[in-house]
């Protein structure tokens, strides 16, 4: 019923796991910076929801805690766009999108 897409978000500086439903219309973003967790709820569908929607938000934060630059802290100097979209994507195994970096 959702999907949960998680990015590298270069503009933001932090990782985003973009959540929609089956039709692809984006209706929410959880990201964690400085201050903590955030949800951001896209549109009034929130009164429609089911209430296992709370469930898919804690499961985006669980998958977003392995990623080790989530909150965009500390970004080493003079990286590219696409560079900053990677380091954002590490993941505490080693990994961005699968492959050992």
């Amino acid at each position: 019923m959702f999907e949960t897409i998680i990015i590298g978000n270069p503009e933001s500086c932090r990782t985003e796991a973009e959540i929609s439903d089956k039709s692809g219309r984006w209706l929410a973003l959880v990201y964690e910076d400085a201050n903590g967790w955030h949800t951001e709820v896209l549109g009034d569908w929130v009164k429609q929801v089911p209430h296992s929607f709370d469930t898919i938000i804690e499961d985006a934060k669980e998958r977003l805690s392995h990623y080790v630059n989530r909150r965009g802290e500390n970004v080493p100097a003079a990286m590219t766009v696409g560079a900053l979209s990677l380091w954002l994507i590490l993941k505490d195994d080693g990994t961005a999108m699968g492959v050992r970096l």
